[in-house]
């Protein structure tokens, strides 16, 4: 999940990207790596070449701007989300071995385990003079990195496997095409491959990517993550996948929810079948004719790997340069818009709702509902933070769901574990009697999410809780408010009607999603970086 970005010649970019900034080579990496920050923010580090010396920093935590001041020949830079080796400096990217410096992206599947897989490719670097072929057939497994070469001034870039890196014809690489917004206009993708940064492996041929332009950030002070909350409000679907078939739908994490929340509408819609995969378990399944996958940042190393032999498929991403939106068939846009924060909210959204049109449920008349619900959330947060205040001591949380709020539950589970650091489980209501509710005592919050047509069952789930001195949290709605105030429940949270199930699920998710904000926050977590995790999961 680490990023690279690095430059040579003192390359110049195509557009000033801040009119007071320093114009060299340093201060683009800076540029570069903090854009890169969704892949890892462990550490940080350079290696700058002028005058034929080199020089290295590295440094713990988020990339820290007084870091990167001067001119330099070339520069090779990364950002760090540990695979193997703790957080250290030391252990911290570039690694070296006389006069070789490298940056690397990947974990080399044949190194040996009792040192830093990036730390042994700087001594193949060193063994093998530099030979780059030789070290391309030697490293197994998916990787990208790029080195220099002290003795020649050289710097190489390598990709192997799915990872690519992206090369402009004024000499900047990265990982990430949209880190090279305003650095060029145009991009090589190095594929399987190697190639100088001076570009002689594309000689002949003109970059044919075109690179984004550069955009401002959506979010210029507080936390991402409330922010991206909030945009939700606006959120509309106008492309959705064609499903007339039974299919199955591939993803992790929180695409996973999403896939799963939108199984129960086609299914009913419908009538096919879905079934929804963890990527990382296709390999041992048998797949169906019709294949769907969702990832968020489209660079999901396991959705990549399910689906790179299976031919035609189409896939829901919110990243339209990355790996799995040029891999598909039928490839569609999130349009999510950017989201920055670590943990999924609105891409979560919009994934539920483009698979709920693909059921045939039309949002049209559903997006102002919607909007008029999460707008009504939005403006009670003083008694979501109350809730939130209650529940914030505790380290254990069942959340419970039927039906569609089944995934919701997980999603819910899965936020609070993400950015509030607390162990939780999401579940079908009732299979809270089969193990989970061993847990149940005065130690253990139980959360409910319950929309119109819910089964008596759920009720007498609550009162079981209740009787195991359980505290209870109910979300829910307004026309069924009255069926559960009075039941044992400790908190009652009522969100406005939408007047359809599924688009009601989505309304009350918003309020699992602050609670596990302002249970972060009080908890003196940042929750746009929770510790351990990136956006993007490449490895």
């Amino acid at each position: 999940m680490c990023g690279i970005f690095g430059s040579i010649n003192n390359a110049e970019p195509i557009a000033p990207h801040r009119s007071e900034s320093p114009d060299n080579s340093l201060w683009d990496t800076y540029i570069g790596l903090s854009r890169l920050e969704y892949r890892g923010y462990d550490s940080f580090g350079y290696a700058a070449l002028k005058d034929g010396k080199v020089t290295v920093v590295k440094q713990l935590g988020s990339v820290d701007e007084s870091a990167f001041h001067g001119e330099c020949e070339a520069v090779i830079g990364h950002v760090r989300w540990a695979t193997n080796g703790e957080v250290t400096v030391e252990n911290a990217h570039p690694q070296m071995s006389d006069g070789f410096y490298v940056v690397h992206n990947g974990v080399i599947e044949n190194a040996p385990s009792h040192t830093l897989d990036t730390r042994w490719l700087a001594n193949l670097l060193e063994l093998y003079e530099g030979d780059v072929t030789r070290i391309f057939n030697k490293i197994e497994g998916d990787n990208a990195f790029v080195f220099l070469n002290e003795e020649t001034k050289e710097v190489w870039c390598v990709a192997k496997g799915s990872k690519r890196l992206f090369i402009t014809p004024n000499g900047y690489v990265s990982s990430d095409l949209e880190a090279l917004a305003g650095f060029d206009e145009k991009a090589w993708a190095l594929e399987n491959n190697y190639s100088t940064l001076s570009g002689e492996l594309f000689a002949m041929s003109p970059p044919n990517i075109d690179i984004p332009a550069v955009r401002e950030p959506t979010v210029k002070s507080g936390h991402k993550m409330l922010a991206e909350i909030k945009e939700q409000e606006t959120l509309v679907s106008r492309r959705w996948p064609t499903i007339e078939h039974d299919v199955d739908i591939i993803a992790t994490g929180s695409s996973l929810h999403a896939a799963m929340f939108g199984s129960y509408a086609i299914e009913k819609k419908k009538s096919i079948q879905i079934r929804c995969l963890h990527a990382s378990q296709v390999r041992y399944r048998s797949l169906g004719v019709d294949l769907l996958a969702i990832s968020q940042s489209g660079e999901t190393k396991d959705v990549i790997n399910a689906l790179k032999d299976k031919g035609d498929f189409t896939c829901i991403t919110n990243n339209p340069h990355s790996t799995l939106y040029d891999m598909s068939s039928s490839p569609i846009k999130m349009d999510a818009g950017p989201e920055e924060a670590v943990a999924a909210t609105k891409t979560f959204t919009m994934s539920c709702l483009k698979l709920c049109q693909s059921a045939g449920i039309s949002m049209n008349w559903g997006y102002h509902k919607i909007q008029s619900g999460i707008r009504d959330i939005l403006n009670r947060t003083d008694e979501i933070i109350k809730i939130a205040d209650r529940i914030m001591g505790y380290e254990h949380f069942l959340f419970l769901g039927d039906r569609q709020n089944y995934p919701i539950a997980l999603e819910g589970a899965l936020k609070f574990k993400e950015v509030a650091y607390v162990h939780a489980e999401g579940m079908p209501s009732s299979e809270m009697k089969h193990g989970p509710i061993a847990l149940v005592d005065h130690r253990v919050p139980s959360l409910f999410i319950i929309t119109e047509g819910f089964s008596p069952e759920t009720l007498s789930n609550i009162q079981e809780i209740k009787s195991r001195r359980g505290f209870v949290v109910v979300i829910t709605h307004h026309a069924i408010e009255n069926n559960l105030l009075n039941k044992g429940a400790d908190i009652v949270f009522s969100c406005k009607d939408t007047g359809e199930q599924y688009s009601q699920s989505l309304v009350l998710n918003v309020v699992l999603q602050l609670l596990s904000y302002y249970i972060a926050v009080g908890r003196g977590i940042n929750p746009d970086r929770p510790r351990n995790l990136a956006k993007c999961v490449t490895v």
